[in-house]
């Protein structure tokens, strides 16, 4: 598998990782109550925006991965949509009240955040290798 495969399938993985992240609280905490919610509308936007991206990459990303549009398009897209993920889920991550977060049972909600920002931090990483290779 070349670099021009490779690039697409793994950020196509990486979205998929930020969204089962974003899901895990609602899978994992026996009792979420009413904090799980408010926890992820925190900051200007919530976290929806850096869902809505990571959805809309995949569908990205999968489109250079079969071709369907102009590689060099595709990087781009993917670049500045990685970047904005990113941006949005540090300003959700910045966000977020710690009385809120220390409220939950679970004690890996405290990193859970930052475990978001890092996914995020994949999908940029992905496009940029990927315009390297079309360009």
């Amino acid at each position: 598998m070349d670099t021009t495969d490779a690039a697409p399938t793994a950020g196509v993985a990486a979205c998929l990782l930020v969204l089962g992240a974003l899901a895990a609280p609602y899978l994992l905490l026996s009792d979420p109550g009413t904090g799980l919610g408010v926890y992820y509308s925190d900051g200007p936007l919530g976290v929806g925006a850096v869902a809505f991206l990571a959805v809309l990459l995949v569908i990205v990303f999968l489109s250079g991965l079969q071709e369907r549009t102009p590689p060099d398009t595709v990087a781009g897209i993917a670049l500045v949509g990685g970047l904005a993920t990113v941006a949005f889920a540090l300003v959700w991550a910045l966000s977020v009240d710690q009385g809120n977060v220390f409220s939950f049972s679970a004690a890996w909600m405290s990193w859970h955040r930052w475990l978001v920002v890092g996914l995020t931090g994949l999908l940029p990483a992905s496009a940029g290798v990927y315009a390297r290779a079309v360009l």
